[in-house]
C-alpha cells in the first residue's frame, strides 16, 4: 500500500483568528503536522456550486480555487508549529487510536484478533499478514 493524504482543518477562534491545521499522512499515520494562526477569513465552502465542480477545466475548478485562497491566507499567517511526527510517538499513540478500527475490522471480517498481541501498527501488520497467509494456505 502506498497511499498519502493532506488534511486542512480550520478553526474559527472567539476572537476572530483562525487556527489552520495541516497534516499529512502516509498510509493513514500522521508524517507531519504544521499550525498556523491567522486573522484572514477563510473562503467560506458553501460559497462553491455546481458550476464550480462540474466543470471540465482543472485549472478553474473549486479545488484549485479554495487551494489557491488559502496558500495566500498561509503565507500572511504566523506559524505555530511545525514538526514530522516519529514513529515513537505513534506507537504511544496505537492503543488510544487504532484498536477500536481494528477490534471494529476484526468483527466486520470475522476474525478474532487478540490485540494484546502487538504494542505497535508494526507488530499488528505482522500479525494480520500471518493472520491472512495462514487463511489463504487453509
Amino acid at each position: 500500500m502506498n497511499e498519502s493524504s493532506i488534511t486542512i482543518r480550520r478553526v474559527k477562534n472567539p476572537d476572530g483568528s483562525n487556527d489552520i491545521s495541516v497534516s499529512g499522512d502516509i498510509n493513514y499515520q500522521t508524517h507531519f503536522r504544521e499550525a498556523f494562526l491567522s486573522l484572514d477569513n477563510m473562503p467560506p465552502l458553501h460559497d462553491i456550486t455546481e458550476r464550480e465542480t462540474s466543470g471540465e477545466s482543472a485549472g478553474k475548478s473549486a479545488t484549485v480555487a479554495l487551494l489557491s485562497s488559502l496558500i495566500g491566507i498561509i503565507r500572511k499567517s504566523n506559524k505555530m508549529n511545525g514538526r514530522i511526527v516519529t514513529e515513537q510517538e505513534r506507537n504511544i499513540k496505537f492503543p488510544l487510536t487504532d484498536l477500536v478500527h481494528i477490534r471494529r475490522f476484526s468483527q466486520i471480517v470475522g476474525i478474532e484478533i487478540d490485540e494484546r498481541k502487538f504494542r505497535n501498527v508494526r507488530e499488528f501488520r505482522e500479525c494480520f499478514g500471518r493472520l491472512i497467509r495462514d487463511k489463504i494456505v487453509k
